[in-house]
């Protein structure tokens, strides 16, 4: 299952967000060839406070280990920006960080 990097820095108002997630991102077609399971994430939803700010649905062709980066108005410093994320067996993650 994916591990999470998160770093989160406001400043005037906005929250800049980075977020790498390591998985191999093994579709059907590359797992065969690579001999390993299927494995790739799903789903990618952020919340600051409880609230969304960042959802995505991936499937097995991004690439391995994907970093994403976005901006929010969503929050501020020492609010928690919280990472859920659901790979293809229905497995799920959660990986939170202080904003700074």
């Amino acid at each position: 299952m994916a591990k999470m990097k998160i770093k989160a820095k406001e400043k005037g108002g906005v929250v800049k967000v980075k977020a790498m997630f390591t998985s191999l991102m093994a579709d059907k077609e590359e797992a065969e060839k690579k001999k390993i399971k299927v494995e790739y994430i799903r789903q990618i939803v952020a919340t600051i406070n409880g609230k969304v700010v960042f959802e995505v649905t991936t499937s097995g062709f991004m690439s391995e280990n994907p970093l994403i980066k976005f901006k929010t108005k969503g929050g501020k410093k020492g609010d928690k920006i919280e990472f859920t994320t659901t790979d293809n067996n229905g497995k799920t993650e959660t990986a939170s960080k202080k904003i700074k």
